[in-house]
């Protein structure tokens, strides 16, 4: 059935139209929108079918140069822990819940806990090299969450040890890591174990660990696997992308700079530090966590910040709660650390 159009207004779509096709120097075969129209007796209304809209392709390369080239420059900034919006809480957990149902879980768990089918009540812990009274109380802005962070820096590494003070519905850890000025970003060798919420369930473990300490101090570590990164030269069209998409969700274009930044650090943390560290679910589980960078003192660079990301529920949506940090080395390499609120 035709659709009714005013008379008018339909002569200045078509005129928009074919616009926008000499704008983009396109060629558009469209008829004239007078041709479209056939006389009526109901007033000032026209009947005319839906017109045409020409086909235009638009080479998007230069747009998404320009959005990650200013995506880049938000690098080593508070911008780093902006909230991540991770999707649907429910279809979220489902799917990890799926997921780890197909697992040979079994195995691996017992294997945590000691011994087939669990020998002890939680899984082994690690211990935290940072003493309680070296470390300082980080609070978010928006007063919903506090951290209690400390590090200490060693010749070929760095240990960041951070415990959930203050979180609605427990949350617990979702990835840490530094970031440099550049671009770099330095993620942990491996996650350390430390302390846990009230309850907790276990699901895979990936990483073994092998740790030794002299007298308080970290002296030997090696791990199974490792996904930390070294510095190097960041090449902004590389990971900044006008694209997104959650899973199960549409895909999206973004062309915020801001947006852009944070959808790439969304997916460059890949699996999750809790799922990583064997937890079943984002909430509860641990409490008190380490991360241990496999870093050079000359890597820390000026303006090298820190960043850590724990885990919330908000209107039915996975999402984090970040701390940005300045950080600096004192005596006898312990580091401490400030709120970036800039």
């Amino acid at each position: 059935m035709p659709l009714v159009h005013s008379a008018k207004a339909l002569v200045r779509v078509r005129a928009g139209l074919f616009a926008l096709a000499a704008l983009v120097g396109v060629e558009s075969s469209a008829q004239p929108a007078a041709a479209l129209i056939y006389p009526s007796d109901k007033g000032g209304f026209q009947y005319s079918d839906p017109p045409s809209v020409p086909e235009v392709e638009l080479d998007l390369s230069p747009i998404e140069r320009e959005v990650a080239r200013a995506a880049s420059t938000r690098c080593g900034t508070a911008l780093a822990a902006e909230p991540l919006d991770l999707g649907k809480a429910d279809s979220f957990l489902g799917n990890l819940a799926g997921n780890a149902a197909k697992a040979a879980v079994g195995q691996l768990v017992g294997g945590l806990l000691g011994s087939p089918g669990g020998g002890s009540k939680k899984p082994k812990m690690d211990k935290d090299p940072v003493k309680k009274k070296y470390k300082q109380k980080i609070a978010h802005p928006e007063g919903n969450a506090r951290l209690l962070v400390g590090g200490q820096l060693y010749e070929d590494g760095m240990v960041l040890s951070a415990r959930v003070d203050k979180a609605k519905g427990k949350g617990t850890f979702h990835t840490m890591f530094l970031e440099r000025p550049d671009c770099t970003r330095i993620w942990p060798e491996e996650y350390l174990r430390y302390g846990l919420w009230g309850s907790f369930k276990l699901s895979v473990s990936v990483t073994k660990t092998t740790s030794s300490y002299r007298n308080g101090r970290l002296v030997d570590r090696s791990v199974d696997r490792s996904n930390w990164s070294k510095a190097g030269t960041f090449d902004f069209n590389r990971g900044f992308s006008i694209w997104d998409q959650l899973p199960g969700e549409a895909q999206r274009m973004v062309l915020d700079a801001d947006e852009a930044y944070l959808t790439q650090l969304r997916n460059e943390i890949g699996t999750p530090a809790w799922q990583e560290l064997g937890f079943a679910k984002p909430v509860q589980g641990l409490r008190s966590a380490g991360g241990l960078f496999r870093v050079q003192p000359s890597e820390l660079t000026p303006g090298t910040i820190a960043v850590v990301h724990i885990t919330s529920v908000d209107e039915g949506r996975y999402k984090t709660i970040g701390f940005p940090m300045t950080f600096e080395v004192g005596k006898k390499g312990r580091i401490s650390f400030e709120a970036l609120n800039e």
